[in-house]
């Protein structure tokens, strides 16, 4: 089974929007594609069942070919963590069942797969982003907001990545909003320090242009 772990140096840098122009982009090269966010916090009710956004959104970019129910099997309504949270919504979600869930479906498939958070950030009761990650064995996309202290958080956060024996696919700098700020610039200073790809989302980057480059590169 291949594939490719998406994580962040914060929540709220952008996964969710580069991992669907991820998906998009290699379907649209007819490679199959099956999109996993195994648990989603802050989700939506409606009618009295939870809507994962990000799940939806990746559901849509993947061209809805799965339920929901196998794109996000855990959805939540709490704010503090994953892993917090399900301990009180959902009972006790062990890391095997995530596991589990983003292995559902067809083998063929290229796995796209968003965590929730940062890397090391827990994620279900027995472990972290990090030890999905590593069990799935996939290479990692590392996704940053382009603002002041990036540079940190990605070296890190690749640090990390790499300790676990995992590859480092590429690292992202976004520009989450227009109205961030951080002044942008950070893609090169970034890949001045690190061996893996670095891209820019924002500031005059296409999207479209930055889905194709990490398609090429996940898909070989």
């Amino acid at each position: 089974m291949r594939g490719v772990f998406v994580t962040g140096t914060d929540t709220g840098v952008g996964k969710t929007v580069i991992s669907c122009g991820l998906a998009n982009a290699l379907r649209g090269n007819g490679l199959p594609v099956a999109v996993r966010k195994p648990i989603e916090q802050r989700c939506r009710r409606q009618g009295g069942a939870l809507y994962p956004v990000d799940g939806l959104a990746l559901a849509q970019a993947a061209g809805n070919s799965e339920a929901i129910e196998v794109i996000t099997p855990y959805r939540l309504e709490g704010a503090i963590s994953p892993a917090h949270t399900a301990q009180t919504e959902a009972g006790a979600v062990d890391l095997a069942a995530l596991v589990a869930a983003v292995r559902a479906g067809p083998d063929a498939a290229f796995r796209v797969v968003e965590g929730a958070g940062g890397f090391l950030s827990p994620l279900a009761r027995d472990g972290s982003n990090a030890d999905l990650a590593q069990a799935l064995g996939f290479p990692v996309i590392v996704v940053t907001a382009d603002r002041a202290g990036c540079i940190n958080h990605v070296r890190l956060t690749v640090e990390a990545i790499e300790r676990r024996g995992l590859a480092v696919a590429a690292v992202v700098v976004n520009a989450p909003d227009a109205g961030t700020q951080g002044g942008g610039g950070y893609r090169d200073d970034l890949a001045a320090v690190l061996d893996a790809p670095v891209l820019a989302h924002g500031h005059g980057h296409e999207h479209w242009d930055i889905s194709t480059g990490l398609a090429r590169i996940v898909a070989g």
